[in-house]
């Protein structure tokens, strides 16, 4: 490739976007917006949350007895999807990063502690682990009523207590009379939730890489197709390489460095954080690989841009769909799964090592958009 051409095809799209005033306009508004967010969002209050209501509670548990078996058995329908039941014992080092449970975001947890008391009877610490926001209400009302009605299932059968307080009568349950006056209970608040002025900021940078690559360039370039300039530029002596090298030199860096003016307005240390601009990497190049995905495949700028905003909205249905049924694995194949999540943990100061897999997934998507939109631009998308 020769760079004297690419320095020249470069110059034209900064020429272009100088002259489209309605993107500049666009550009200056997310700004404003930050600027708005970054001064009245940061009255240290509680933060708050797009998504009203739990969405996950894990039952975690030390002992496999008659108490468990019984609550899972008996999972009301309507949350039967949302409730995890897992034996700490057999968790992998994965799920417990430095030997302390980590639930996701807008998840909660009720923890079947066993503890031993200075008069040797094994007692149950009940912890119910409220998220930062949403209610764990209808949780905490399942597991006390299914609680109470086992405890008076077990008393009828009046089982004998062994001096460690196991019952001997079959079941190996600690009898009801002692069991249940001996439950500590007791709430606390996970500290990771979804705060709502770091999920703003995250949604402004995507748009903003959103609205750069995958809008604004499926746009232009479609707009030099009707107009001839794009077969003038093939014509001449650019290659198809060179015209796609001063287009990936020019609107990830642009996209770049609006959300990184968006993400400094609001949080000014996160420009210091190298995760920071690895994740605004790989996002902006799997945006470029999706915006000119659209172009090569769209024929004019009024298809361009119907398409990117189906995109976008056919994305945000899966996703949607795919967390209401629990469906899993296919989320993992969108590029707009990872990099939320990313920018999050990044902004919130909660990135943590298994991150590095959606670090993967979205350098991994990234390649594969970027790689089919050359090969479709090659074939198909200057003509």
């Amino acid at each position: 490739m020769r760079w004297h051409i690419i320095r020249t095809l470069f110059g034209k799209e900064v020429r272009r976007q100088l002259a489209n005033r309605g993107g500049l306009a666009l550009a200056a508004l997310l700004v404003v917006a930050a600027l708005l967010l970054s001064v009245f969002g940061n009255d240290g209050g509680p933060s708050a949350s797009m998504i009203g209501d739990v969405e996950s509670c894990y039952v975690d548990y030390w002992r496999d007895d008659g108490w468990v078996q019984h609550l899972r058995a008996n999972v009301p329908p309507e949350l039967k999807r949302n409730v995890t039941f897992r034996d700490v014992n057999h968790l992998s080092d994965r799920q417990l990063p430095g030997g302390r449970l980590v639930y996701p975001r807008s998840s909660g947890a009720i923890q079947m502690r066993m503890i031993q008391g200075d008069d040797g009877r094994i007692r149950r610490r009940i912890c119910v682990w409220q998220p930062r926001v949403g209610d764990m209400s209808p949780y905490e009302t399942w597991f006390w009523r299914e609680s109470a009605r086992y405890f008076q299932q077990q008393s009828c059968r009046n089982t004998p207590l062994a001096p460690d307080g196991r019952g001997v009568g079959g079941e190996g349950d600690v009898r009801d009379s002692e069991l249940y006056s001996n439950i500590e209970h007791e709430h606390a608040r996970l500290e990771a939730g979804v705060d709502m002025r770091a999920s703003i900021t995250s949604g402004l940078i995507l748009f903003a890489l959103f609205f750069s690559c995958v809008y604004l360039m499926p746009s232009l370039m479609c707009e030099e197709r009707e107009r001839g300039i794009l077969l003038a530029q093939a014509l001449s002596p650019a290659s198809p390489q060179e015209i796609l090298a001063a287009k990936f030199l020019f609107y990830p860096p642009a996209g770049m460095a609006l959300a990184a003016i968006l993400a400094g307005v609001a949080k000014p240390a996160v420009l210091a954080d190298p995760i920071f601009w690895l994740v605004l990497t790989v996002a902006a190049f799997g945006s470029l690989g999706i915006g000119l995905t659209i172009a090569s495949i769209a024929r004019s700028q009024r298809t361009a841009s119907m398409t990117a905003l189906c995109y976008m909205l056919v994305v945000a249905l899966l996703q949607f769909i795919c967390r209401l049924g629990n469906i899993p694995l296919l989320p993992y194949l969108a590029l707009e799964y990872h990099c939320p999540r990313l920018l999050h943990a990044v902004l919130t100061d909660s990135f943590q090592f298994y991150y590095i897999f959606n670090v993967a997934m979205a350098a991994l998507l990234s390649i594969a958009w970027a790689v089919a939109a050359t090969v479709l631009f090659r074939k198909c998308g200057w003509q």
